[in-house]
Order: C-alpha cells, then sequence, then structure tokens
C-alpha cells in the first residue's frame, strides 16, 4: 500500500500544542507523508515543525481581504470558459408555441398563459409580425429531454448578498459575512491547484484534509478500516451539513470534495438557485449541497471523532477564546468536540480491546444519506 498524504489546510497554528501529538497520531501512525497548504504573511514562523517536515509546501501570501484572492481564482478557472453556461436540470420549464402571423391569430383561440405578439413594425425581422404562446407548467414533464437552457454566469460576489456565513473573510461594505468559511473554500481551490500541478492525485492513493490545532485522542484509524471507495468525516460536527474539518479521502473522489469554488465559478447558476432558497447557508451545509451537486452524496461514511482543536491563549486563531483546561494549560475551541472525542478515550481505556478492534463497529460502513 502506497502512503498517504496528510494534508494541513488554511494554517499551521497552535504547533507548540499539537505537533507532536499529530505526529505521533497521524503522520506516525499511518506512515504518511505531509503536505502544507497555507496562507503565510511576513511574521510567519518557517521554523514551525509542520513546516520543516512538509514533503511539500504550498503557500500563499494571505491578503487582508480574501476577495482578491478569489478573484484570482476566477481568473485561472475562467480560463476557456464558455460564454454561457448550460443548465442541465430546469425548474419550471416553459413550454414556447408558435402561432404564425399576428394580423392572422385569434388570440381568444388559444390556451396558453401569456401570448407574445409582436407587431409588423417590430424592428427585428426574426419577430416582426409573430406571435407566440408561453406556458409556463406544460404537462409534458418530457420537455427537458428537448430543451437546452444557457445563461450567463453570475460573478461571484453575488453570492455575498445571499446569507449568512459562507463566504467570511471577503470585505464587502454591504454583504459581508462573518466568520471565515470563504478562506476554507479559497483555500480548497488553491489545494486542488497544486495536487493537479503537482501530478500528486497520481502519486498517492489516499489524502487526509485536516487542520494543525488538533489532538488526537485516540491514534488515527488505519486507513485499511475506512475502504477507499468512499468519503470518511468524523461523525460530529456537521451543523445541518458536513463538517470541514478533517476528512479522508481517495484519489476518485478528492477533486469532488476540494472543486467547491470552481462550482461556484464555472455553475455559478444553479448554485446561486439552490442557494437562494432563503436559508442561513454555513460552510457545513454548503459542502452537504456540494456533494449533491457531484454526486458523491451516496459515497458519504463517518468515523469516530476522536480530535479537538486547542489554542494558546496568545496563540494565532480567528475565533474566541473556548474553555480552558487548567491541567493541560491550553485553550478549547469548541465543547462538543472535547467531550465526544473524550467519550471515545474513556471508552477505549475501559475496554481491553486492540485499537483496530476498538474501531471496527464504530465505523459507519453503510449509507448515511441519500
Amino acid at each position: 500500500m502506497k502512503k498517504p498524504l496528510v494534508i494541513v489546510l488554511s494554517e499551521t497554528r497552535a504547533h507548540e500544542l499539537t505537533f507532536d501529538n499529530f505526529k505521533t497520531n497521524v503522520i506516525d501512525e499511518l506512515n504518511a507523508d505531509l503536505c502544507i497548504c497555507i496562507g503565510t504573511k511576513p511574521n510567519y514562523d518557517y521554523e514551525n515543525p509542520f513546516y520543516k517536515l512538509a514533503k511539500y509546501k504550498f503557500l500563499y501570501d494571505e491578503p487582508d481581504d480574501f476577495g482578491e484572492a478569489f478573484d484570482y481564482a476566477k481568473s485561472i478557472i475562467s480560463i476557456d470558459r464558455p460564454k454561457y453556461e448550460k443548465i442541465q436540470t430546469v425548474d419550471n420549464i416553459q413550454q414556447i408555441n408558435f402561432y404564425g402571423n399576428n394580423e392572422d391569430t385569434n388570440i381568444n383561440d388559444l390556451d396558453d398563459d401569456e401570448i407574445v405578439a409582436f407587431s409588423k413594425n417590430f424592428p427585428n425581422d426574426h419577430y416582426k409580425n409573430k406571435i407566440y404562446g408561453i406556458n409556463k407548467n406544460p404537462n409534458n414533464s418530457n420537455l427537458n429531454e428537448f430543451i437546452t437552457i444557457y445563461k450567463k454566469p453570475i460573478y461571484w460576489r453575488e453570492f455575498l448578498k445571499l446569507k449568512d456565513q459562507f463566504l467570511g473573510g471577503i470585505k464587502d461594505k454591504e454583504n459581508q459575512h462573518p466568520g471565515s468559511a470563504g478562506i476554507i473554500i479559497f483555500f480548497r481551490w488553491f489545494l486542488l491547484k497544486n495536487l493537479l500541478e503537482n501530478d500528486l492525485i497520481e502519486k498517492y492513493d489516499r489524502f487526509i484534509i485536516t487542520r494543525s490545532d488538533f489532538i488526537y485522542q485516540l491514534p488515527h484509524p488505519k486507513l485499511e478500516l475506512l475502504d477507499e471507495k468512499y468519503l470518511w468525516l468524523p461523525n460530529s460536527e456537521h451543523y445541518g451539513g458536513f463538517t470541514d474539518r478533517h476528512v479522508v479521502l481517495s484519489k476518485n473522489n478528492i477533486e469532488s470534495y476540494l472543486n467547491i469554488l470552481n462550482n461556484l465559478i464555472l455553475r455559478s447558476n444553479v448554485y446561486h438557485c439552490k442557494l437562494s432558497d432563503g436559508s442561513l447557508w454555513n460552510l457545513e451545509r454548503l459542502i452537504k449541497l456540494h456533494f449533491e451537486q457531484n454526486n458523491v452524496l451516496h459515497l458519504v461514511r463517518e468515523f469516530p471523532y476522536i480530535m479537538f482543536s486547542v489554542n494558546t491563549k496568545n496563540g494565532s486563531h480567528r475565533w474566541t477564546y473556548g474553555i480552558f483546561l487548567e491541567e493541560a494549560g491550553h485553550y478549547v475551541k469548541y465543547e462538543t468536540e472535547y467531550e465526544k472525542s473524550s467519550e471515545y478515550k474513556n471508552d477505549f481505556d475501559n475496554s481491553s480491546l486492540t485499537i483496530d478492534e476498538f474501531y471496527k463497529p464504530h465505523i459507519q460502513s453503510s449509507t448515511i444519506y441519500s
């Protein structure tokens, strides 16, 4: 079996608390190579152990406004993009009927939802003196087989007008989102770009995308226990969708996982329509929608949530302090993470099983979403 590639995304924060734990429970446990795909500022610590251990380093000069990064990504994604987007599935499709010359047609004999009649003085010869009927909800449900809809792309900034917090990190005077989810979306695209350019999806069979500020209470499950056909997530912190904090992928599904920004740009009309349902969208719900659109939702499986996020009081972070663990001397960001991983740790300690034996019944092997 080839080595897997473990990828730390966006930041290498909290290394003074987490690196030794990470190396033991992830890198050494899985015999993995390390990649970092992160933003750097002028004061970045290039001596931190994540940077020094990494076999691959994909670095992006972090801007104050990630709108600049989105425009950079758009300029690359849009190369050779068609002028119009092809809409594969059309809701509320309209059937258009042509009835001939306007002057020769009695509209009272028609039965359409709308009538469009062009006079003989209409400046466009193609429509001059023509009459059309429009049915907004035609009875023929098979019309999608015969009609293709094309629309001009929607500029990605239009998504900022949709609520609530899936594009945090992008500055906007009127529609700025809270949080930092937009930064994660950008780095997913930046990672995919670099994996493809460096041919790493062909070099490696399995990939783990994670964060640097995790402390693992148990060793990471061996990848032999996680069937490569599936897309594996820890079983908590989903917030109406799927957690963005950790995932185990294969070469067959990594692109479908990472290409959110690609689809927001190349399939902008479909995504904008789906996100315009009046709901409050977070990154987790966007990820679930993205899985649906990429036809991988049925491949989602779960394994135990065995890690929790930490930081020092003066550490680099985009979040306020959580609970403080006096005995450990650090902060925990999400109490639910800590409680969930501690529960698995306690169950294992009391089980008298090997770690592989402990994991097997806890790994969700059947589909959890259709």
